[in-house]
């Protein structure tokens, strides 16, 4: 096994991170990452989410370009016969807008890519299951640049597929968020019981649903699997979360990491990016200790997850089992996102918030700010932003000027504890 000694002069992995559509990618490019993954209406695995429109599509590139990130646009579904003919029509109506890259895990995306926008740069999909360094360079000589690899790919293994890679070729890997628990994602399961296809982007999450065994002759008599009168869990993934291991996953060499999420909202990009930011930090100043992980660590639970895993990279057979949700069963809610940004009163010298989720006077705000650590307020005094009129409950859309904040940046994200 080859890795590469951390403590030498090291060359930080890009942050790749994901905007479901033109609101997100701002929130991501403003809380620094370095590439954002983004989709249309069509041929992307996240067919259900919000997407951008083409006009949408330049706007994005636009907006990141003008702060040096890089945007890759999604075409990772797998392509059915009759779709061909709309694919090449759909590409030729993108071909003008500056991509950095487009993600693909289709063979037949790559080559209509290559007939049409010949120039384009080419990233393959984790739908792939590219597992070993001779399938990376086959990809490579297929005209790839960049490889995510399987998710079920071990840490040994990465590091050996570093060492034997074309030097040219990147090598990027998934650190946090949703894990299915089918073979890289390739499942049939939303198809069969829902009629929607998840390697079509129409995922149904099936596997998150509440299950029980029922016996042939007594319908309507339900036996849990498991000792949980809530049903089993057994294809219920936890979330994964490698930031405990980011310096391991630096020192292996690896050119990209990625945030799962293009369903997501702005307040969860905003905190995944942050932290995953300056873990990186902390790492290129050889700061990154057991305290500065569980400082990072419990910022992340204020967004809303699934209890964490390392995945498969970092697990050995015997506890694959943590791989799913048996002990704790749905998603973790430690704080509820409850504003955003909208402007500034000058009248007030105090910031006009959009009201995501109700909160009241009394309870203390946690707001995220860009390059800042995270700061708490307690909420004395809210008025409504068109009548200034002074309220005590804040509900979901209304404008709120929230008095005596001060000092706040335009992507400032409020948060209250649960």
């Amino acid at each position: 096994m080859v890795i590469k000694d951390i403590k030498k002069k090291i060359k930080l992995p890009e942050l790749c991170v994901p905007a479901s559509n033109l609101n997100v990618l701002k929130y991501a490019v403003a809380y620094g990452a370095d590439a954002v993954y983004i989709g249309g209406g069509k041929y992307n695995l996240r067919t259900f989410g919000d997407n951008f429109t083409a006009s949408e599509l330049q706007q994005g590139v636009e907006f990141a370009h003008s702060h040096n990130v890089k945007v890759y646009f999604t075409l990772n579904a797998i392509i059915s016969e009759n779709e061909i003919e709309d694919l090449k029509d759909y590409i030729h109506k993108i071909k003008d807008i500056e991509f950095d890259a487009f993600i693909i895990s289709d063979p037949a995306v790559l080559h209509l890519l290559k007939q049409i926008i010949p120039a384009a740069r080419i990233h393959i999909s984790t739908q792939t299951s590219t597992s070993n360094s001779l399938t990376v360079n086959f990809w490579a000589f297929q005209g790839a640049s960049r490889i995510n690899l399987a998710r079920e790919v071990t840490y040994y293994d990465l590091c050996n597929i570093i060492a034997h890679k074309n030097p040219s070729t990147e090598i990027e890997i998934f650190v946090h968020g949703a894990l299915c628990i089918s073979y890289s994602g390739r499942c049939m399961l939303s198809k069969y019981m829902s009629g929607r296809d998840a390697n079509k982007g129409q995922c149904s999450h099936s596997c998150r649903w509440h299950y029980y065994l029922m016996e042939e002759k007594r319908p309507n008599m339900f036996f849990p699997i498991d000792q949980d009168k809530r049903g089993t869990y057994i294809y219920n993934s936890r979330d994964l979360c490698l930031l405990p291991k980011l310096d391991l996953l630096v020192a292996a060499g690896v050119d990209s990491l990625k945030i799962e999420g293009r369903m997501k909202t702005e307040s969860y990009v905003s905190l995944t990016t942050w932290v995953y930011k300056k873990a990186l930090g902390y790492i290129e100043e050889g700061k990154f200790t057991g305290q500065k992980i569980s400082y990072l660590m419990k910022e992340l639970d204020k967004a809303t997850h699934r209890n964490f895993t390392l995945g498969f990279m970092f697990l050995d057979d015997s506890k694959h089992s943590e791989l799913t949700e048996n002990d704790n069963v749905g998603y973790i809610k430690k704080y509820r996102f409850v504003g955003v940004y909208e402007g500034f009163s000058e009248k007030y010298n105090s910031p006009i918030i959009r009201v995501k989720n109700q909160f009241k006077v009394g309870e203390t705000l946690d707001i995220l700010q860009p390059d800042e650590n995270p700061r708490k307020f307690v909420i004395k005094k809210m008025l409504m932003a068109n009548t200034e009129e002074e309220i005590e409950v804040a509900n979901p859309n209304d404008l709120v000027i929230i008095c005596d904040i001060n000092k706040v940046n335009q992507y400032s994200i409020y948060r209250i504890k649960t």
